[in-house]
């Protein structure tokens, strides 16, 4: 009697291409699996060494975090090499931190554990741009026709008004990051936009829009009516319609930018804020 052909074994995910944890773990499981359909949750997490499965499941759901003991039992069960297994520990506590300082330290470390595929090459002056709110407006004002550059007279073209100090060390960083760079009558943006990805630098924005937010609240005493816009609306939707609605704030995002203008044609720096928040809780 003929013996089936094995089934080959799928190739395993590779750490150094993920930016979250998490999915890893869940790839590298649903990759076993395929091999081998026994392989489960409960087989896995004995493989590392728990007590209990549950860990590994609530890790894998969002609901626990691992700690340095639990981590090096996963990375010795994935026999992960020495430059994979640094990798693997370092993107963990850059997913669990939970300060802006914290997180650059382990992104520091990702970017020195080989060549990670899967992070973007931003340097910690590029995060620092999202920390203070002023550092993008400078950049946009660039493209003003009166532009000068002074850090006196940037710092008090700004609304609210920051120290010339403040201005030169925001030009500094904005070369240092690579999104302005000199020309032989000042600085030009090197880029359309700043943007960040959506799974890395989530953390790193959150003091932005907080300030932007706070900017804008101010804006409704200190600012003219006629020179502002701040309004909103409340709606009921379906559960289902919740992801359109953000898709179409994004694309809604997207097409304000067709507003800017080239380099010396502007004659006003604008922020717009648009937020989405539930106000009710969900079923």
């Amino acid at each position: 009697m003929d013996t089936p052909p094995r089934k080959p074994a799928n190739p395993l995910p590779d750490v150094i291409n993920y930016t979250n944890y998490r999915q890893y773990l869940a790839d590298t499981h649903t990759a076993r699996k395929a091999s081998d359909p026994r392989f489960s949750v409960r087989a896995f997490a004995k493989e590392a060494g728990f007590s209990s499965h549950t860990l590994l499941r609530y890790v894998l759901d969002g609901k626990r975090n691992l700690s340095k003991k639990s981590l090096l039992k996963l990375a010795l069960a994935l026999k992960l090499p020495k430059d994979r297994a640094e990798y693997f520990e370092n993107l963990v506590f850059f997913n669990q931190s939970k300060t802006l300082d914290e997180k650059d330290v382990y992104y520091q470390r990702l970017l020195k554990s080989g060549k990670p595929n899967g992070l973007k090459k931003l340097e910690a002056s590029q995060f620092r741009i999202f920390n203070t709110w002023y550092h993008s407006a400078i950049r946009e004002m660039l493209a003003l026709g009166k532009f000068r550059n002074s850090p006196e007279w940037i710092a008090g073209q700004l609304q609210p008004k920051i120290e010339p100090r403040e201005a030169q060390e925001s030009l500094k960083l904005l070369l240092e990051a690579g999104l302005i760079k000199r020309t032989a009558n000042g600085f030009r943006a090197v880029d359309d936009s700043i943007t960040t990805d959506d799974e890395v630098l989530p953390l790193f924005v959150r003091n932005y829009h907080l300030q932007m937010m706070g900017l804008a609240m101010k804006a409704v005493d200190a600012v003219d009516p006629d020179q502002r816009d701040i309004s909103a609306v409340s709606f009921a939707i379906r559960e289902g319609d919740f992801p359109r609605l953000k898709k179409q704030i994004q694309l809604m995002r997207k097409e304000l930018r067709n507003f800017a203008v080239e380099d010396g044609q502007g004659e006003r720096v604008v922020q717009v804020n648009i937020q989405l928040f539930p106000l009710n809780r969900g079923a």
